[in-house]
């Protein structure tokens, strides 16, 4: 009887664990991010009377005898599929749609991850948790190795356009956000006799560059002593011969020269704002531009407004480099190697959110504050940014939820319940059947 005693706690020991797994699913119903868990059972070992026989040639084969000495917990999986998207109407509150954890670092420099979106700016500019802790920015869109720097968003911003600002191997779909449509510029040469002969110039499309059109001009008014140039951020051009010229409405189909602002000048002013722009823009002088807003687009990819209007933010180039782009007020857009770090601000800033994935997710350590750490158990960890490689893209202006389904909380509940009451059924009756053996001696 004592052994029925034995087996029978082990049923009510399993069962009241269950249980605590449950009431820690059901109170972080509203848990951002939170995964739940479910823990499943297997039998101890059992009490062999017999191991059984083989059949002989005179006789038949016996089964084993054994009695079950109980239940134990078998495991503890969690549950990492995603929960549903919480809209909040808040730019930092992100939820990733699909594979990848946050990265975020505690003041020791220990590093953590966390499916746990909602973040705020400090004053430092340092994009964190609500706890405190700094989130990873990436170092490359895919990488076995974590970054050691953080995301970190210049309240006062230093942006410059690096090297030689000529023009002429640029796009003209670069000019000012230009958009060039392909065709032809008319124009009109008039000798020192009156007489006038019309020339008309190919313009070709988008993707050709500013030297380009500067050859074409070259190419079909040379020969009257009018040559283009482009340098220093500028088309001009200049007239050594005895010809006139005048660029006429009739026969252009291109609207090269409203969008340039070329026109019956030496110079087009236009193309030199446009390219040369401000040879600095500057933050950090006594009339500072504060931040404005900040937002995080699909890429995780910080998205800084400034109260000017100016918008400095990084994108994933043809190479797959991550690199800088500042929009000014007046819509400008520098990108590239064309902006280069003054000071400190850009350079110690870095706008990708860094996302990590694993071979084995569950190998991943239950920590409090919704974070998760390394576990021996977690395999090979791969690093990069939201939307590339095999990492889930960023839904922002929510979070999110928690992934318990309290409806099947409510069923194991139920089931772990008369698991105890059962077992405490049989506890009893070994218990009463004891009592009566032990009154047989009297």
């Amino acid at each position: 009887m004592s052994q029925a005693l034995h087996t029978s706690s082990t049923g009510i020991n399993a069962g009241q664990s269950q249980i605590n797994v449950i009431a820690h699913n059901v109170a972080n119903i509203n848990t951002v991010a939170y995964k739940s868990a479910n823990m499943t059972f297997e039998t101890l070992y059992s009490n062999n009377l017999s191991y059984g026989s083989a059949a002989t040639k005179d006789g038949g084969g016996t089964n084993p005898k054994q009695i079950g000495l109980g239940v134990k917990i078998s495991g503890i999986t969690r549950n990492f599929d995603a929960g549903t998207f919480v809209s909040t109407g808040r730019d930092l509150d992100t939820m990733i749609s699909g594979t990848g954890f946050f990265v975020v670092q505690d003041a020791d420099k220990h590093q953590y991850y966390t499916r746990d979106g909602v973040f705020n700016v400090d004053s430092a500019g340092n994009l964190v948790t609500q706890n405190g802790m700094k989130v990873m920015g990436a170092k490359s869109i895919y990488s076995n190795a974590g970054s050691d720097k953080t995301v970190k968003i210049p309240k006062n911003m230093l942006a410059k356009i690096s090297g030689d600002p000529n023009i002429s191997s640029r796009k003209i779909e670069d000019l000012n956000n230009a958009s060039i449509t392909e065709g032809k510029v008319s124009v009109d040469v008039t000798d020192t006799s009156g007489n006038t002969t019309n020339v008309l110039v190919d313009i070709p499309s988008g993707d050709q560059t500013v030297g380009t059109i500067v050859s074409n001009f070259n190419s079909a008014l040379s020969s009257y002593g009018i040559t283009f140039a482009a340098s220093d951020g500028t088309i001009s051009y200049t007239n050594a011969g005895s010809y006139t010229m005048k660029f006429s409405s009739d026969g252009t189909t291109s609207n090269f020269l409203g969008e340039t602002g070329l026109a019956n000048s030496t110079t087009s002013n236009l193309l030199s704002e446009t390219v040369i722009l401000q040879d600095m823009v500057n933050y950090n002088d006594k009339n500072a531009i504060s931040l404005k807003s900040t937002a995080i687009d699909e890429n995780g990819i910080i998205v800084a407004t400034y109260n000017d209007g100016s918008i400095l933010t990084q994108y994933v180039d043809e190479s797959e480099a991550l690199q800088w782009k500042y929009t000014t007020p007046e819509g400008v857009t520098i990108s590239g190697s064309d902006v280069t770090a003054e000071g400190s601000s850009i350079k110690d800033s870095n706008f990708a959110l860094e996302l990590a994935t694993m071979v084995n997710q569950e190998g991943l350590v239950s920590l409090n504050n919704n974070l998760w750490e390394w576990g021996p158990d977690v395999g090979e960890i791969y690093y990069g940014i939201a939307g590339e490689m095999a990492f889930g893209s960023i839904e922002s202006g929510g979070y999110e939820e928690s992934n318990v389904d309290i409806a099947h909380e409510l069923s194991n509940m139920i089931s772990a319940q008369r698991m105890i009451q059962m077992n405490s059924r049989v506890f009893n009756t070994a218990s009463e059947v004891m009592q009566q053996l032990a009154y047989l001696g009297q």
